[in-house]
C-alpha cells in the first residue's frame, strides 16, 4: 500500500522525537529530495525565461568535417544569432498589470444596521498599503513564474506584524495534505557568505518551522548541527534553555511577548499559488518560446550566410573535401586554370516563414493567456465589446489567480487578528474582511466614462468609482470628493454670510438713530 506524503512525515517525525540525529537526517533528506527535483528545476527555468535566459543562449552551429565528423562552426564568418524574445516576461507582467496595477480595496464586511469600526478600518489600512500593495505585485510575478510564492509574518523589533517574501526555491513544504492546502512544517535553506580571515566561505543554512517553534541549522562536513550563531542572536526565544548535549536541538520560539518565548497558533508562512497545480507558466511555454528563438535565429543566421546566393564550381582540381572545407571554414574556394566558379542567386521563401512564425507566436500567447498587441485584431479593435474579447484568457487566468490569493489573503488576516490580541488586546476575530480586486484592461476610454455618466443614479457612486479608468483607489477617490465637497460647502457658506452682512448693512444704514426708517430726499437739482 502507497504512504501518504502526511503518514511519512508523522512516522519520521515521531521517530525523531526519540533520536535528534534521526531528526535531522529527516531534514537533510527533505532538503536534498527538494533541491534535486523537477520542481524546483522548474522554478529555476521561470525566472531565467522572466530573465530572458533561454535555452537559446546555448546555441551552436556545425557543420561536417574530414570524415564525416561534426564539428562546430567558430569562424568569424559564419554567423551565429542567439535570438531571445522577452514573450515570458511580457506574458507574466501581462498578469500582474491586469490584476494588480491598481491597489485592491479592503473593507470590511458589515451586517445590517451595523456601522463602520474606525479603530479596525485604521488597522486594516495600516497593514494593506502601498507597499503591501508592490509585495503583492511582485509575489504574484514570482508565483507564476515559479508555480508558488511564500511570505513568512512575524514580529519586527519594535513589536510591529511584519511581511516578507522568501523565494519559493529555498522553501521546502511539508503538507498535511494531499490538496497542499495545510502545513505541518517550513524548512527554509539559504546560504550565506562568511570571511574566514581573507577567504571568503559560502555556508549553507537551514531552519525548520513548526508549531513546537523553529530550529536554527547549519551544514558541518554534510551534517546538519545547531547554528551557534543564529541562535547567539535570537537567544531570547529559547525554549529549551536547558539543552547541554551537543546533538541535542536547541528549540526556539517564534516570538518574544513581554519577555516570554511565544509562538504562533499556526506555521507562520503563507502560500500565493497561481494554479492548483503549483506549476508555473513556463512549464505551458518553454517548447513553443525555445522553438521560436531557435527557428528566428536560424533564419537569421540563413540571411546573413547567404546573401548573394550558393556556389556553382566546374573543373575542379583538388578533393572534394579540401574544397568543402575551405568554403565552410575560410569561405573561399581554390581553383585551377581551367577551373569556373560563379554564384546563383538564391531567393528565400519569407512568405512560408513568416507564417509559420506567425501560427507559433498564436500559439504562444494563447497558451500563456495573454494578450499579442502586435496581433492585426489588436490594432483593429476599436470598441469596448472587441478589445474585452481580446483580453478574455487573460482575463480568465488572472480570476483562476484571484481565486488562489483571495484563500492567502484569508490566511492572512488570521494572523493580523491574532497578532491584535497578542500584542495589542483587541479582539476582532468577529469581523470578516473583503478583498476586491480592481482588474485593468486596455479599453475605449471615452466609451467607458460614457457608461459611467448614463451610470449614476441607477446604481452606486461608489460602484461607478471603481469601474471609472482615471480611479486609481476608489476609497480615496470617496474621500476626497468628500473634502472637496465640504470645501465648496464652507466656501458657499462664507460667501453666503458676506452677503447676508452686506444686506444687513445697507439695511442699517436706511434708519435713522430712533429706528425708523429715513425718508428719501426728493429735492430736486433744479428747485434748490
Amino acid at each position: 500500500m502507497e504512504i501518504t506524503e502526511m503518514e511519512k512525515i508523522d512516522y519520521i517525525l515521531r521517530e525523531g522525537a526519540k533520536n535528534t540525529i534521526g531528526f535531522l537526517n529527516f531534514i537533510k533528506e527533505e532538503i536534498n529530495e527538494f533541491e534535486q527535483s523537477p520542481k524546483r528545476e522548474n522554478m529555476l527555468i521561470g525566472q531565467r525565461y522572466y530573465e530572458n535566459e533561454g535555452d537559446i543562449k546555448e546555441k551552436v552551429r556545425y557543420y561536417i568535417a574530414d570524415g564525416g565528423a561534426v564539428r562546430v562552426k567558430e569562424n568569424k564568418f559564419f554567423a551565429n544569432y542567439k535570438l531571445a524574445h522577452s514573450i515570458p516576461r511580457k506574458l507574466v507582467n501581462q498578469k500582474a498589470g491586469f490584476l494588480l496595477k491598481k491597489k485592491m480595496n479592503v473593507k470590511e464586511i458589515l451586517k445590517k444596521d451595523e456601522k463602520e469600526d474606525e479603530d479596525f478600518k485604521k488597522v486594516l489600512k495600516s497593514i494593506f498599503n502601498d507597499r503591501t500593495h508592490k509585495l503583492l505585485k511582485y509575489t504574484l510575478i514570482e508565483a507564476v513564474n515559479k508555480g508558488i510564492s511564500w511570505w513568512q509574518v512575524y514580529i519586527d523589533e519594535e513589536g510591529k506584524l511584519k511581511l516578507r517574501r522568501i523565494k519559493a526555491e529555498k522553501i521546502v513544504a511539508l503538507w498535511k495534505d494531499d490538496e497542499h492546502e495545510k502545513l505541518d512544517a517550513i524548512i527554509i535553506v539559504y546560504k550565506v557568505i562568511a570571511y574566514i580571515g581573507k577567504q571568503k566561505k559560502i555556508i549553507k543554512k537551514a531552519e525548520y518551522w513548526d508549531l513546537e517553534g523553529v530550529r536554527y541549522l547549519v551544514y558541518e562536513d554534510g551534517k546538519l548541527i545547531n547554528d551557534v550563531e543564529r541562535i547567539e542572536e535570537v537567544k531570547d526565544t529559547i525554549i529549551n534553555p536547558n539543552a547541554k548535549d551537543e546533538e541535542e536541538i536547541i528549540l526556539c520560539s517564534h516570538f518574544i511577548k513581554d519577555g516570554v518565548p511565544t509562538n504562533w497558533t499556526r506555521i507562520p508562512f503563507i502560500y500565493w499559488k497561481y494554479n492548483g497545480d503549483e506549476k508555473p507558466l513556463i512549464f505551458y511555454l518553454k517548447s513553443l518560446v525555445d522553438c521560436y528563438d531557435e527557428l528566428t535565429s536560424i533564419y537569421a543566421d540563413t540571411i546573413k550566410d547567404t546573401p548573394n546566393g550558393v556556389n556553382v564550381v566546374k573543373n575542379y582540381g583538388e578533393d572534394i573535401k579540401e574544397f568543402n572545407k575551405n568554403l565552410q571554414e575560410l569561405n573561399t574556394i581554390f581553383l585551377d586554370e581551367d577551373g569556373d566558379y560563379k554564384r546563383e542567386n538564391v531567393s528565400i521563401d519569407i512568405n512560408a516563414f513568416k507564417e509559420f512564425i506567425e501560427l507559433l507566436r498564436r500559439d504562444i500567447y494563447e497558451t500563456g493567456a495573454g494578450v499579442d498587441t502586435q496581433s492585426e485584431k489588436f490594432q483593429t479593435a476599436q470598441s469596448g465589446v472587441a478589445l474585452q474579447e481580446l483580453f478574455n484568457d487573460l482575463d480568465l487566468d488572472c480570476s483562476n489567480i484571484e481565486t488562489e490569493f483571495q484563500s492567502s489573503l484569508e490566511y492572512l488576516m488570521f494572523f493580523v487578528y491574532e497578532y491584535m490580541k497578542i500584542i495589542e488586546n483587541k479582539d476582532y476575530t468577529n469581523k470578516e474582511v473583503e478583498f476586491i480586486f480592481n482588474k485593468s484592461m486596455i479599453t475605449n476610454e471615452t466609451e467607458k466614462i460614457q457608461n459611467c455618466a448614463n451610470s449614476v443614479g441607477m446604481i452606486s457612486n461608489k460602484t461607478i468609482l471603481a469601474n471609472h479608468p482615471w480611479v486609481r483607489d476608489t476609497d480615496e477617490e470617496l474621500e476626497q470628493i468628500e473634502n472637496e465637497q465640504k470645501e465648496n460647502q464652507q466656501e458657499y457658506d462664507k460667501i453666503l454670510k458676506q452677503m447676508q452682512s452686506g444686506n444687513n448693512t445697507a439695511s442699517e444704514g436706511n434708519q435713522n438713530e430712533g429706528g425708523e426708517k429715513k425718508k428719501e430726499d426728493t429735492t430736486k437739482v433744479g428747485d434748490a
